[in-house]
């Protein structure tokens, strides 16, 4: 069968957050189960041009494929390749920018749905950008929400944010004047910033939160504090595997002996029921850097929806 290109404008047709959260679940439990494999990202540049190259394959499923993307200082351009599980034929290309933003907000919300509290109705929200709109999605999709609190630095921006979020949610969102004033209300928090520092006070967090940090997938890079990590009960990550090459977060708190990797769970130990939140009163914390597997799990129902109702461009091979 001829390969297909899919387009940005075709993804935003063939799949929502509900569809990126289930696949998202489903991945993990494989991963758990031996059935699914990730390989790290491997970076590679020029003096202009960073290109970044991730995959994953899930035997269970029988989809593999990859994410390959640049960046520079002014713009990112990402494309995803899935092949067929058997014959090894490509199947598409699909644009996936806005598949890596469903993919980045469906992990928390997976994390969320199995680690904050079960009344959990309140988001802080800091980062007014493309990731953080797709983080409120999924939290939307696993918590009752009532209310969100945003921050961004941008006064003007929060403002429009929020206007858009409350428009996409019908919720109630409050553009707060800082940080810690939507921390200190939060019951689960997401931080998707470029911040090279961190970007909130961790004695301002409540008992019972639970945080998830996507924003840096860099070593120099870093949202949370060392405070933050001190009170964090359960402590998760997408892949301890790659978090040792990108988690900025997590670099000073292993240097000081605050953290041990022994004490840092996978989201697919968590979806499976190794770890889990004991009580109300306990701090947890979900680090997300991205796989290539999430990427190749929503890729493929995008490439099987769009196949089903002859979406997308024949390719020439």
């Amino acid at each position: 069968m001829t390969a297909i290109f899919l387009r940005e404008e075709d993804v935003r047709q063939l799949v929502n957050m509900s569809d990126a959260v289930k696949v998202t679940e489903q991945a993990f439990r494989h991963l758990a189960e031996g059935a699914a494999f990730n390989q790290t990202r491997g970076r590679l540049r020029t003096n202009d041009v960073m290109l970044h190259a991730l995959a994953g394959v899930d035997r269970t499923a029988n989809q593999l494929g990859w994410k390959m993307y640049t960046t520079t200082r002014t713009a990112a351009r990402f494309l995803v390749g899935i092949y067929n599980g058997t014959s090894g034929t490509l199947e598409a290309l699909i644009e996936a920018d806005y598949l890596g933003q469903l993919r980045t907000g469906a992990a928390s919300g997976v994390a969320t749905k199995y680690l904050s509290r079960n009344d959990s109705e309140t988001l802080g929200l800091i980062g007014t950008g493309l990731q953080s709109r797709t983080q409120a999605w999924a939290i939307a999709e696993v918590c009752h929400l009532k209310q969100i609190f945003i921050y961004g630095r941008n006064a003007a921006r929060r403002t429009a944010f929020a206007k858009q979020l409350a428009e996409d949610l019908s919720l109630e969102v409050i553009a707060c004047e800082s940080a810690d004033q939507a921390v200190e209300q939060a019951d689960v928090i997401v931080t998707a910033t470029t911040s090279q520092t961190p970007v909130f006070d961790g004695k301002r967090l409540k008992a019972g939160t639970h945080i998830n940090a996507v924003g840096s997938n860099f070593l120099k890079k870093t949202e949370l504090d060392l405070e933050t990590l001190k009170k964090a009960d359960i402590i998760a990550c997408d892949s301890r595997d790659q978090c040792r090459l990108e988690a900025g977060d997590f670099v000073e708190a292993l240097s000081k002996g605050i953290l041990s990797w022994d004490n840092v769970a996978e989201l697919s130990e968590v979806v499976t029921g190794q770890v889990s939140r004991d009580t109300d009163e306990q701090i947890t914390l979900f680090k997300s850097v991205g796989l290539g597997l999430q990427d190749v799990a929503l890729g493929s129902l995008i490439v099987e929806r769009g196949k089903d109702r002859k979406i997308g461009i024949d390719l020439p091979f």
